[in-house]
């Protein structure tokens, strides 16, 4: 792990983050260190986890972060930031209702997570609900990643930094995944690269964007 954030813990070469929840969220491993409770953050269920194995070198979250989540499905990796921003909030948006219904289960044992039950795009039915992100997470598996990132980050004056992960194989199957890449990435506006991690082999043909 090539930086220091609070609240990960690296481990017998697994990370953890620490948590005030003791119950699993998804079956994963909880450990105690000097009076701490940790949960084990999988790779291969997390794909933040997985560029943090990868070498992510800048996280732009913190123990007051207030984070707009974009695709937050049954919130596995939103249970983790919950753990992160303990003193601050994730927003967490998620259109279908099956995974949903895990994540308002989820939000009811958290007091940092509110989610919304909304198409992403829509965001005139959401808006209302959030105040001053600062970071947008983006985890769609649409063809336009990229657009949606423009106009939520565009909506939203107060985002600072953005974590986008480009699923290359939602956007189109007649392409190289380099080439899909670049056009996603070349698409966002207003915000440069950071740094780009390849999620393989934790999770194939996808990539996580740091946005700053």
């Amino acid at each position: 792990m090539n930086f220091n954030a609070e609240g990960i813990l690296e481990n017998g070469g697994k990370l953890y983050t620490e948590t005030a929840n003791r119950n699993p969220v998804y079956g994963e491993d909880i450990i105690r260190i000097r009076g701490k409770y940790y949960r084990e953050w999988d790779p291969k269920r997390s794909k933040l986890s997985a560029a943090i194995r990868k070498n992510l070198r800048f996280f732009p979250a913190n123990s007051k972060s207030s984070i707009l989540y974009l695709g937050a499905s049954t919130g596995t990796t939103v249970s983790h930031l919950s753990d992160i921003c303990r003193n601050g909030k994730i927003n967490a948006v998620e259109k279908a209702y099956e995974p949903f219904s895990k994540l308002l289960k989820l939000s009811e044992s958290r007091n940092n997570i509110y989610p919304i039950l909304e198409d992403a795009l829509k965001i005139e039915k959401y808006s209302h609900f959030i105040d001053k992100p600062e970071i947008l997470y983006q985890d769609i598996a649409q063809r336009n990643q990229a657009q949606i990132f423009n106009e939520v980050s565009s909506h939203f004056k107060s985002i600072e930094s953005g974590i986008l992960i480009v699923k290359v194989r939602a956007v189109t199957s007649r392409r190289g995944n380099e080439d899909i890449l670049k056009s996603q990435l070349e698409g966002i506006e207003n915000y440069r690269v950071k740094q780009l991690v390849d999620l393989s082999p934790y999770s194939i043909a996808n990539y996580l964007a740091v946005l700053s």
